[in-house]
């Protein structure tokens, strides 16, 4: 199984465009979510292989407001009870993954709070919100924390450089809260109840929704058929 701590496309570096994007993309994801973590190798080589062409967006979109009701609605009575799904995720894509933070009981009670730094973290630096990302991923599913605990979430985001006047600024202004609030409004007029999705457009307003956990080349094809329809 393939380690995301040595993967080098699980944050793209950033990109300067010197050009005007011909595509953009809306990605759909949650910091909790296993799926999205298992994607982050596509969705790396679907970034570096558009380059300056692309617009990129992370959309962020909790995945549940309530730890209770998130396993009642999948028929569940104990964080325990939800570990061997990590364990499917892992063995159906290959990626390591630990089911430890659910064995333990350190699932986030809800995941709006990471959500909510994760909008700050990309307010307040991109790239540093790219790997803000990941590396909240890697803490969840990798080493088992609580990645809803505000003083993790604040450690973390320290420890890669994130500027915490910006970080603390959009979130005690209520930009991040309107970020969020921002991307869950346009994942239900998308019509997206999976994470992660993709969502593609053109410079002429055509469209493509991929969700759920592809194989990169089809991103990348979907991405280059869009670009030639609107030239």
């Amino acid at each position: 199984m393939k380690d995301r701590r040595d993967n080098p496309l699980r944050s793209p570096p950033g990109v300067k465009n010197n050009m005007e994007p011909l595509l953009f993309a809306d990605w759909y994801t949650d910091p909790f979510c296993s799926w999205s973590f298992a994607a982050e190798e596509a969705i790396g080589r679907f970034r570096s292989h558009f380059g300056e062409r692309l617009s990129f967006r992370h959309r962020l979109f909790p995945l549940y407001s309530s730890i209770d009701e998130f396993l009642r609605n999948h028929g569940l009575a104990t964080q325990n009870d939800f570990a061997p799904r990590i364990g499917k995720v892992s063995r159906a894509t290959g990626v390591t993954m630990s089911p430890k933070v659910w064995e333990t009981g350190q699932a986030p009670s809800s995941t709006e709070e990471c959500c909510r730094f994760a909008e700050a973290a990309l307010i307040a630096d991109p790239e540093k919100g790219d790997r803000f990302l990941a590396r909240l991923r890697e803490l969840a599913f990798l080493d088992g924390r609580n990645i809803g605990d505000p003083g993790i979430l604040r450690e973390t985001a320290r420890a890669l450089g994130v500027d915490m006047a910006l970080l603390e600024e959009a979130l005690r202004s209520g930009r991040a809260e309107a970020a969020l609030e921002e991307d869950r409004e346009k994942a239900r007029v998308e019509g997206v109840t999976v994470r992660p999705t993709l969502v593609m457009t053109n410079s002429g307003g055509d469209r493509v929704f991929i969700g759920g956990l592809r194989d990169p080349d089809l991103f990348i094809l979907a991405g280059e058929i869009l670009i030639r329809e609107a030239s």
